[in-house]
């Protein structure tokens, strides 16, 4: 059988954003036909070594793109010529997507799924790595081990550190995983970059006594500061979005209901004296509980849109407490990064030295499970003992 393989621009062809097709072009007796790999401009395109110029940006993936398509193109060739297949299985075609087609599929399951805080994650990492490379021309094929490794030496040189490049490079592969055709080789399933464990700082009971007999105006933010973060100790280290969003209708008989910001879980907790005391204070006095959230839905947005604006204000919101807690901080005399989470690693703190049974604990600070909760107790216990161990060096 005479068939010939050619590898060409294809320039009697024009797309409407000015590109021409790269073919693979096969002439028989009875016609010539063909297969689209990919496409360029004609000044981009270098018709003696049949490949896309160098400085074009990701030619080299381009390129071994091209080279891995024309010698599969010959390997199916010869099957044809000595009968092992049909003619017709040259012309089959596998739909081949770029990075930015993959970026825009898992935006949107995101978004139909609701997951804003993930959609949002996705949509940075797209901008970033659209600063590294040309994500409209880079196929999921050519995302291989050595691309990975030069996207976290990218990551590097912007300051990420281990544990935040890890994280990226982990949701770009998932993505790339989710909408490959082919399969990616264990190196790159397996590829990881070192990172850190951050200190997860809490405040030991001195520091506590101290924030909590802190003389602060009443009515002031510094002041409703202070007993937000409190109320997030004594109401089981609740997470500060649920505390900045909770509504006075949500304290009642002596017990608070919510539903989880994170795990969408509704739960509901005894109201202790101490918080007690400082839900009465504000209660009735603001349209939630503090004078910090201040979203409403808005009935011209669609429901994502609505959840999106919500979880933006949360985030502003949670930026300003964290701030006055700095102030805070020094105030009384507390020689630590004091945030928000410091108040749910203080609960946890005090929670594993009073009860010794991480079933009960994990169900304290709604972790989803043993094996989340055992590292998180873990790692406190470890942070106590290098802290023990720095004030027996140093004092």
């Amino acid at each position: 059988m005479n068939i010939s393989l050619k590898l060409l621009l294809y320039t009697h062809k024009t797309y409407s954003d000015g590109k021409h097709p790269i073919v693979l072009q096969f002439i028989t007796k009875r016609s010539t036909k063909r297969k689209v790999i990919h496409k360029c401009f004609i000044e981009e395109w270098d018709d003696v070594l049949k490949r896309i110029k160098t400085k074009v940006p990701n030619s080299a993936y381009i390129n071994k793109y091209i080279s891995e398509k024309y010698a599969e193109a010959e390997q199916n060739l010869f099957s044809v010529k000595t009968g092992d297949s049909n003619e017709d299985t040259l012309f089959e075609t596998k739909e081949e997507l770029t990075l930015a087609e993959a970026f825009d599929l898992e935006m949107e399951r995101l978004k139909s799924d609701m997951k804003v805080g993930s959609y949002n994650k996705v949509n940075g990492f797209k901008t970033q790595i659209s600063d590294f490379t040309n994500i409209e021309n880079l196929f999921l094929s050519s995302m291989d081990l050595n691309w990975f490794q030069k996207f976290a030496k990218h990551l590097k040189t912007l300051g990420n550190n281990g544990t935040t490049a890890q994280k990226k490079i982990k949701t770009i592969r998932s993505i790339v995983a989710r909408y490959y055709k082919g399969s990616l080789s264990e190196e790159l399933k397996n590829f990881k970059l070192p990172t850190n464990k951050t200190v997860k700082q809490k405040l030991n009971s001195v520091e506590m006594k101290s924030l909590e007999d802190l003389s602060l105006p009443e009515g002031d933010l510094i002041a409703a500061t202070r007993d937000l973060f409190l109320l997030q100790v004594y109401l089981r280290g609740v997470r500060v979005g649920d505390i900045l969003q909770a509504s006075a209708d949500q304290f009642k008989n002596g017990v608070f209901t919510y539903t989880d910001d994170k795990t969408s879980k509704t739960a509901s907790m005894k109201i202790i004296g101490k918080a007690q005391q400082i839900v009465d204070r504000y209660i009735g006095r603001h349209e939630r509980l503090f004078p910090f959230f201040k979203w409403s839905p808005n009935k011209k947005l669609s429901k994502f849109d609505n959840k999106a604006a919500r979880m933006k204000e949360k985030e502003i919101c949670t930026a300003v407490v964290n701030k006055y807690l700095k102030i805070i901080a020094k105030m009384a005399g507390i020689d630590k990064p004091l945030s928000s989470h410091i108040a749910r690693h203080t609960f946890a703190r005090m929670a594993i030295d009073k009860i010794n049974n991480p079933m009960v604990t994990m169900e304290l600070l709604g972790h989803s499970s043993l094996a989340v909760h055992q590292n998180y107790l873990n790692d406190i216990r470890k942070d106590d003992e290098l802290d023990q161990a720095a004030d027996d060096i140093f004092g």
